[in-house]
C-alpha cells in the first residue's frame, strides 16, 4: 500500500463544515498510512504480533511521519494518539472505555477528532466476527466510541491471505448481521479517498441515538 502526491494534501478549510469534514477525514487516513509505510519499511515479521503491540508501532511511526521535517505542512496541526479513554455516560477513570487510536486536528476550535478500533484479520482464530462483533465495530455502533461524533474507523491489520480475501470477508459477515445495523444507503464500498488504497465506508444507524453513523474501514498488510 502506497501513499502518493503528498504534497498535494491540504485538509479543506472552507466554511462548509461537511467539506471541511471530509478533508479531515482524508487527511487522518492518509497519516494512518503514512505510518503504515513507515512500520513496514524496516522489514520486520508483524504477521504474529498482538493488536497492542502493532498499535503502538503504528501511532509512533505515524508521529515520526508528522514530526519530519520533509512532510507536507498540512500536517502540522495533527497529533495522533493511542489508548484514549471516552467518557462514556456511566463510565468514569479507569473504567471508561479505550479506543485504540485518535486522530486530532488542532488547527481550530472545535478541534476535530476521529477515532480507529483496530483488530487482527488472521486466519481462524482472529476472523471478521471479532472484527464487526462487540469488541470491534459494535463498540461504535452501541455510543460506547465517539458517542458524540457521526464519523468513525476501523482498522484491520491483515496477518493472512490479502487485503482482496478480508475485503470481501467483512461485507459478507456485515450483510449476515442485523446488529451492526446498516442503513439502506449504508452498504459497503469503496470510500474513493484520493491516495488511500484499501478503503471502504459503511453506514450506520446508531442504537443509541437512532442518528447515521459513517465508519470507514481501512485494511494494512502486515504480511512480510
Amino acid at each position: 500500500m502506497a501513499i502518493s502526491g503528498q504534497n498535494k494534501l491540504s485538509i479543506n478549510r472552507s466554511d462548509d463544515s461537511s467539506d471541511y469534514e471530509a478533508g479531515f477525514h482524508r487527511d487522518a487516513l492518509c497519516l494512518i498510512i503514512a505510518g503504515h509505510k513507515r512500520l513496514v519499511e524496516n522489514n520486520n515479521d508483524y504477521s504474529n504480533e498482538e493488536e497492542p503491540s502493532i498499535t503502538g508501532e503504528l501511532v509512533r511511526c505515524t508521529n515520526e511521519y508528522i514530526d519530519n521535517f520533509s512532510s507536507p505542512e498540512w500536517t502540522n496541526n495533527y497529533v495522533v494518539n493511542e489508548e484514549s479513554p471516552e467518557n462514556t455516560k456511566g463510565r468514569l477513570g479507569k473504567n471508561r472505555k479505550r479506543v485504540d487510536i485518535v486522530c486530532t486536528l488542532a488547527g481550530r476550535k472545535p478541534q476535530q477528532r476521529i477515532r480507529f478500533e483496530a483488530k487482527r484479520l488472521k486466519g481462524k482464530n482472529f476472523t471478521v466476527s471479532k472484527y464487526i462483533g462487540s469488541e470491534g465495530l459494535m463498540e461504535f455502533i452501541t455510543g460506547n466510541y465517539a458517542p458524540e461524533d457521526n464519523t468513525g474507523g476501523m482498522l484491520g491489520y491483515i496477518q493472512s491471505d490479502d487485503c482482496e480475501y478480508w475485503a470481501k470477508q467483512i461485507p459478507d459477515a456485515l450483510s449476515k448481521s442485523e446488529e451492526v445495523s446498516i442503513t439502506e444507503d449504508g452498504l459497503w464500498r469503496n470510500a474513493c479517498v484520493e491516495n488511500v488504497n484499501h478503503c471502504y465506508k459503511t453506514r450506520h444507524n446508531r442504537i443509541t441515538n437512532n442518528r447515521k453513523f459513517l465508519v470507514y474501514h481501512l485494511l494494512l498488510d502486515f504480511m512480510n
